[in-house]
């Protein structure tokens, strides 16, 4: 049996006394050392307000050599797919864990595009062998011929005919009524023995930090569970809306409730594609999950706080209506598309 294994993320209210007493008597030291799990799919989330860099990770482990297909879903097409370190994960830990040391003190007084003949709501953006990665972009504007195409592309990747789940179906539907229309395709060959599979970058624009979740809710190994290590990067002036409860229901969700400050220089050392997006300092913070994967209903979807500095009513429109709209739907309350007619009037 294949095994693929996901960073899922969620996350819990951490009190903000320099020192918690757990219920077992123990103490938990504040702030909490960030530890990094090499064993599992670990991401770095970095938004400028305007773009957004993605750097995913995952370890693939098989009994047998075998081909395994990754799904990403994006809200937009990505202008750069490239091969990214390990590295990036293992500086960006070190320099926080710095920071955090430093904090303690304080706190304790011590100072190419493909050929076409695809369906008509299907169009190939970026076909490429990255690395270990075989990528293919797809964006699509219909859900029957994206799931014809997935079936004949899965064909031809070698892949085992199977059916495809009415859950899939519905999953991808919600993300096509949020207008997230771009899919990355990932194909790999995982060996025998466990082995790290270079991250892969991906850059696109994007009005609102986002990480894609659903996406591994409604795959063919849902009933399997899988840990995430989330760090989240933005901008110090952009007050985003709290992920304290973002995820209810699941077995583990712990939300790091402080931030540590990266300076460009800094953060040039974790990566030269992160760092590009910034012109100042930084705010990282950690997010860590385990749960299983049919648990995870939504995608992590966080804007800023500006968004909501007005009172939005009968008749409003523009983007703050589709921010709004989107938020509903991924939050399974609002089941129009992002464009349709709605409570709020025409957009």
């Amino acid at each position: 049996m294949n095994k693929k294994y996901f960073y899922l993320l969620a996350g819990f209210l951490i009190l903000i006394s320099p020192i918690l007493v757990l219920a077992d008597g123990g103490m938990h030291i504040w702030p909490p050392t960030v530890y990094l799990d090499q064993s599992a799919q670990n991401a770095i989330v970095a938004w400028n307000g305007e773009e957004e860099v993605l750097i995913l990770s995952a370890d693939i482990e098989s009994s047998d050599t075998a081909t395994v297909l990754r799904m990403v879903a994006l809200p937009s097409n990505p202008s750069e797919i490239e091969e990214g370190s390990f590295d990036s994960f293992e500086k960006l830990v070190a320099i926080m864990n710095q920071k955090i040391e430093a904090m303690r003190e304080f706190i304790s007084g011590g100072g190419e595009k493909a050929a076409a003949n695809e369906p008509s709501g299907i169009e190939i953006t970026f076909q490429q062998i990255i690395g270990a990665h075989d990528v293919t972009v797809v964006k699509v504007d219909n859900l029957d011929d994206f799931l014809d195409w997935i079936k004949d592309f899965a064909s031809k990747k070698g892949f085992p005919e199977k059916q495809i789940s009415s859950d899939f179906k519905v999953g991808i539907s919600n993300y096509l009524k949020r207008d997230i229309k771009y899919f990355v395709f990932d194909v790999i060959e995982a060996g025998k023995k466990k082995e790290s599979i270079k991250p892969l970058i991906y850059r696109f624009k994007n009005s609102y930090l986002y990480y894609p979740l659903l996406i591994s809710g409604i795959s063919e190994i849902s009933e399997s569970k899988a840990y995430i290590n989330l760090f989240l990067v933005a901008k110090k002036e952009i007050n985003l809306v709290s992920p304290n409860f973002y995820y209810y229901g699941i077995e583990k969700y712990e939300f790091y409730n402080y931030n540590i400050t990266l300076t460009k220089e800094e953060l040039k050392e974790v990566s030269d594609e992160v760092a590009s997006l910034f012109e100042d300092d930084v705010r990282v913070t950690k997010i860590d999950a385990y749960s299983k994967l049919i648990d995870l209903k939504k995608d992590l979807m966080l804007f800023p706080s500006l968004l909501w500095d007005e009172n939005l009513m009968l008749g409003s429109r523009g983007e703050k209506v589709k921010s709004l709209q989107k938020m509903l739907i991924n939050e399974g309350v609002w089941d129009s598309e992002v464009e349709a007619t709605g409570y709020f009037g025409p957009i």
